[in-house]
């Protein structure tokens, strides 16, 4: 295979999925798992001042998957409870979801810019950028949260997904590396991306056998089984020493889905 076929093969793989981290619920972006439910990419953020009425409401629209129900409980609750940051965090995060990306930024701002940060507004706003196509933001916030909070491993998704937008590929691996170290629950989104950032650097090989373990926890995730068959035939028709790519590809943003709290 020429160095010109691998770059282009390798750019639609990317474009396929390179985001997993950054949304769930239904979206347009072919590059995102969209469940519905929550996975340890998308932690619970449960907080104490949600009472027990306006609890129930949001379980219950959860439960039937209405996105705008979903976003108007928490607009409730978020209107009740302004200064509670894992509040404002789930409604930025549910607004997100639905690809209202600038009124989700500007709901996180408070909470992500100020003096001492929350750790999960600071991640939630790394995701947001990256949706919006702001890798070098992305990469800034979510380093503030690594920083804070040593074992965020969303937060390190967040960050290797932006360094790989900026074509700092190297460090974009170890970044995806150290959150897998600390990763609870379903490893598959972040299993991807390093697979993904492998196969960019020509490690096809390691990226297939990440790729084939998420398949295998995730079975059901078309994304992912559909990036195993192009790597796996990258690697079949490519020369013993796979050239890396010229380029690497440009990447469209928004995330994947059971709560864990990292």
């Amino acid at each position: 295979m020429s160095h010109k076929t691998l770059s282009l093969a390798l750019t639609f793989c990317s474009l396929l999925f390179v985001t997993a981290c950054t949304s769930t619920g239904s979206t347009t972006n072919p590059a995102v798992t969209t469940s519905g439910t929550q996975n340890s990419a998308r932690p619970a953020l449960e907080s104490k001042s949600i009472d027990k009425a306006m609890r129930t409401a949001l379980a219950q629209a959860e439960a039937s998957g209405d996105t705008q129900e979903i976003i108007s409980t928490l607009a409730q609750i978020n209107t009740r409870n302004p200064e509670d940051a894992i509040i404002a965090t789930r409604y930025a995060r549910a607004l997100r979801e639905d690809n209202q990306f600038n009124k989700a930024q500007n709901i996180l701002k408070p909470f992500a810019n100020q003096e001492k940060p929350n750790v999960e507004a600071l991640t939630e706003m790394a995701m947001t950028q990256l949706a919006l196509g702001d890798y070098e933001q992305a990469k800034n916030y979510a380093l503030k949260s690594t920083v804070i909070k040593p074992k965020n491993a969303r937060g390190f998704l967040a960050l290797g997904t932006a360094q790989d937008a900026l074509k700092d590929h190297q460090n974009a691996e170890q970044s995806f590396r150290q959150g897998l170290k600390y990763w609870k629950g379903d490893p598959s989104p972040i299993l991807n991306n390093l697979a993904l950032n492998l196969a960019s650097q020509g490690h096809l090989s390691e990226s297939l056998s990440l790729l084939e373990r998420a398949v295998k926890i995730s079975p059901k995730r078309m994304e992912l089984e559909r990036n195993r068959r192009i790597i796996a035939t990258l690697l079949e028709t490519a020369s013993p020493q796979a050239p890396a790519p010229a380029k690497k590809p440009e990447i469209n943003i928004p995330e994947a889905a059971k709560p864990a709290t990292n």
